[in-house]
């Protein structure tokens, strides 16, 4: 029997790390932290290019999936379902893989994986590299957890293989906060946008609503998560199955260095709760409010509280943003023009409208839609 895979993911800056972390501490759960992003990546590029996406969407291939980003949900679970990975395709995500900083578990010859690979699916191949691979002895594994951001759309197709999968959320002014100020350079890169940013979480915060009582799936807060990781911990570990095994919440990374977190703030032992609410002291009120209106429904639907009004989101969407953090050339597409305007004030219009049709332009799903639209009700 295959030992159960975990896959970890959310937004960038939501607490994956910290999830990868809390399970590396379980002595019979091996953990691979960003070990093949730009596989994903370049996966999910070559769907988009068979379906004649926009250049705007191959320039970040794993994207909100909003507007003329979307594409039937269906869709990409079923390419996967058919992509095989030959050796040779790996081996060209691995050559982009050599000097890239978002790849965090690095073996010293990652070619080595391929020398007896066939070719396969995708979960097959990763079931195959973390054998390679394994940093924990193969007779004490219990479990195989899997960490990757932003790559929400793989759930379906990975729940489908009968794997696990743990979804993290996390307040999105404070996701701006840290991937805006402090040492957010080491830890993001160049800022993207905005409004990028408010999209990525959105598609977040739509898989995190759908997958809420899949049994397969744990839908986390990152703000619940800190306020109480023993417990979470210990429902893991129940949730897995897991036998004869106790967690140590003193984290190591991998390597087995005390992990003192990620945090674009401060270093710390253990598990803080310090990041909850930064926003407040962190970012403008122009910033702020602006995520606010771009994250409201999803915001009420996952239980944030906007300090924003409801009467005021409009306003707010039609004045846009003091400053964007337009850096990045390969996302001008996010520039809060007017056509970027238009676009999430009929968003808006019909987050309000309870009798509005379903709209996979604009919400991923259908029960995500409804799920705003009740949250924003009277």
């Amino acid at each position: 029997m295959n030992t159960p895979l975990i896959f970890i993911t959310g937004a960038p800056r939501s607490g994956t790390t910290l999830v990868d972390k809390m399970l590396w501490s379980l002595p019979t759960v091996d953990c691979f932290s960003q070990p093949l992003p730009l596989l994903l990546t370049q996966i999910k590029s070559r769907f988009l290019v068979g379906r004649n996406a926009p250049q705007s969407a191959l320039a970040h291939p794993l994207n909100d999936q909003q507007f003329e980003n979307a594409y039937p949900q269906n869709a990409f679970c079923d390419y996967l379902q058919t992509e095989n990975l030959s050796a040779s395709t790996i081996e060209n995500a691995m050559n982009a893989m050599a000097d890239y900083s978002g790849q965090y578990f690095k073996p010293d010859s990652p070619k080595s994986a391929l020398a007896d690979w066939q070719g396969g699916e995708l979960v097959s191949f990763a079931r195959h590299y973390f054998d390679h691979f394994a940093q924990k002895p193969h007779a004490q594994q219990q479990a195989i957890a899997w960490k990757e951001t932003g790559a929400e759309e793989f759930l379906p197709y990975f729940l489908g293989q009968n794997m696990k999968a743990i979804l993290i959320l996390r307040d999105p002014r404070d996701i701006a906060a840290s991937l805006y100020y402090g040492r957010a350079d080491a830890h993001a890169g160049q800022p993207r946008p905005l409004l990028f940013m408010a999209r990525q979480w959105r598609k977040s915060a739509a898989f995190f609503e759908h997958f809420r009582t899949n049994k397969n799936v744990l839908c986390v807060r990152y703000e619940d998560l800190v306020a109480d990781p023993n417990t979470y911990l210990k429902h893991w570990q129940d949730w897995l199955g897991l036998q004869n095994t106790k967690g140590d919440l003193t984290l190591q990374s991998q390597s087995g260095e005390s992990w003192t977190g990620n945090s674009s703030f401060d270093h710390f032992d253990g598990i803080s709760t310090q990041g909850v609410g930064r926003h407040k002291t962190v970012l403008s009120d122009d910033a702020r409010s602006f995520i606010e209106a771009l994250c409201y429904g999803e915001m009420r639907m996952t239980g944030y509280t906007p300090d924003l009004d409801a009467g005021s989101v409009a306003a707010r969407l039609q004045s846009g943003p003091a400053k964007d953090y337009l850096e990045r050339e390969a996302l001008t597409h996010y520039a809060y023009d007017e056509c970027r305007k238009d676009e999430e004030i009929t968003r808006w219009q019909t987050a309000l409208n309870k009798t509005a049709p379903f709209d996979p332009a604009m919400f991923l799903f259908a029960d995500h839609q409804c799920a705003v639209q009740k949250a924003l009700r009277p």
